[in-house]
Order: structure tokens, then sequence, then C-alpha cells
């Protein structure tokens, strides 16, 4: 089995016409009927039946199942070609939160530079959530996560750095902006300015809504902290975010009362299945050391 014939077949159960799964991969129609002919053979059963009626093509249980494992097939041997060219090339690519960069990324930049490792260095910033799909489907090497309380996954090293509490955001204008302490129960009139999805603080804040008994008002959603804060800073809405977020002038942070809060974890995580060589090694170790 090669992984083009793999290839031809995904396309053949989409495209269900053998011309233009040839016209998509430029090679003739022969090519691909004997493509579906070799993974039949070594699979001993039939994965696509032509019905000659109506000309269609029918996708077997069997062929059903071979589906799913060829997409993963190939989807890992994507990531292993990136992995090993990343390899060759000694670059290392690291997935970077937005908060959670401009916590740390200046401090492990230094420390790489010292040692002339910077430029091998390849950022990619997404929130955590979508960072930690983005490492587990390889497309990263490690990243640096943030979590609601320990991460809690086995297919993934965790080596945490510190804990953060969550805060509320509001204008210096808002009522409550002279409390500075406040029960969570307090928000529930309040019109919210929260991330998109993919950014950790949303889970926190959803829990925090449940256990509260009231449904949110969010009116707006961004990716970009400066933005949410210059909405919150001309009392559009109210923000919740973990305390590492940079409170600009005319914002006023308000920290919980409330026993048992959720925290903000940041973690160092890479795939427990990683190989790392010694270049990885050694940058993996500088940021380790950049972290204390």
């Amino acid at each position: 089995m090669n992984t083009r014939d793999l290839e031809y077949f995904i396309s053949l159960t989409k495209l269900k016409v053998f011309s233009k799964v040839a016209e998509e991969f430029k090679v003739s129609q022969p090519t691909i009927t004997f493509a579906l002919q070799r993974l039949e053979k070594e699979m001993d059963t039939k994965l696509i039946i032509r019905h000659r009626t109506h000309g269609d093509l029918i996708v077997t249980d069997s062929g059903k199942q071979l589906l799913n494992h060829a997409q993963a097939i190939i989807r890992h041997f994507d990531v292993a070609k990136r992995n090993i060219a990343n390899l060759k090339a000694k670059k290392i690519s690291i997935g970077l939160p937005p908060i959670i960069e401009t916590r740390y990324f200046p401090q492990i930049a230094q420390f790489l530079k010292e040692r002339s490792l910077l430029n091998n260095i390849i950022t990619y910033e997404y929130g955590s959530e979508t960072t930690k799909e983005s490492l587990k489907n390889g497309e990263l090497d490690l990243a640096l996560l943030g979590s609601n309380n320990p991460l809690d996954d086995p297919s993934i090293e965790t080596e945490e750095i510190e804990r953060i509490p969550f805060c509320a955001y509001v204008s210096k204008d808002h009522p409550l902006a002279s409390e500075g302490k406040i029960h969570f129960a307090d928000l529930a009139k309040e019109d919210f300015i929260l991330f998109k999805q993919g950014f950790v603080q949303n889970e926190s804040f959803n829990q925090l809504a449940k256990r509260n008994a009231f449904h949110p008002n969010v009116i707006f959603r961004s990716n970009e902290s400066n933005n949410i804060m210059s909405l919150i800073k001309n009392n559009v809405g109210v923000g919740f975010f973990n305390s590492l977020v940079s409170t600009p002038d005319g914002v006023v942070k308000l920290e919980f009362l409330d026993d048992d809060m959720p925290m903000f974890v940041t973690n160092l995580v890479y795939l427990k299945s990683h190989y790392f060589n010694d270049f990885q090694k050694e940058v993996l170790d500088v940021i380790r050391e950049s972290l204390k």
C-alpha cells in the first residue's frame, strides 16, 4: 500500500467519478482504477461498487471504514513530513496564545537570542484551545498553553508554569469600578465583551455563569485583547480575562470574592509521542530555563 493510492481513494469517495479524480491528480483514468484494485486486494474486500444502471459509485461499509483510517494516515503522514522538514532545517514550531505570548515570550526570546537560537523559532499565535488542537494534530512541536485548572490530557506532556486568577474588567466610569472586589453574580445584568472561540477564558466564564444561574448577554467578541479593552474603556461592556491582560488607563480590574474560582494555568506542553532531536532538546531546555 502507498499513500498516493489512499489519496486517490479519498478523492474518489468524494467525487464519485474516476475521470474527475484522474483530472484532479493529472494522471490517467486507469491509474485510479488500478489504485482501487490494489487497495481492494490488500484489504480483501470490495471498497467501492459501481452501480451500472445509474452509473453511480457506492462506498461500501468496508470502504467507509477504510476512508476514516485513510484520512488519518494522510494527515499523520503530512505531519511527519513537516516535522522531519523542521528537524532537517533546525527549526522548531511553537504555539503562543496572544496573552501568554505577551507575558512570557519576551523573556524566552532574550534567552534564545543569547544562545543564537531565536532565528530557528517559528511561532504561531492562536487561542489556547486552538493551540491545543494544533499541537495534537502535529502542527506544532511544543506550545505555551493556558488551561482551566491543571491540564489533563493523556497524550500531552505538561510542565506547569504558574496559576493566575480570573478578573472582571470595567470602565473607570462603571458603577462597579470603585468596588475593587466583587462576586461574579454582581455581573448578572451586565453586557459582556469577550474573546471569540478558541480561548480558554470562555470556558471558565461559561462555568461561572451557569454556577450563578444567569444567561450572560455577550454583545461583542474579538480575538484582540487591545480591541476589547478599548471597548471596555468606553464603557461599552464588561470583560472577563485572566489577570495577565494589560490594563490600560481608563480600565479597572476587579478581583472576585467567590470561593472555588477556576484558575488560568499556564503550561509548557508537547506531545508525549513527539521526538526531539538534540537541537530541539536544546531549545526546550533554554525555554525551561527562561521560565524559572
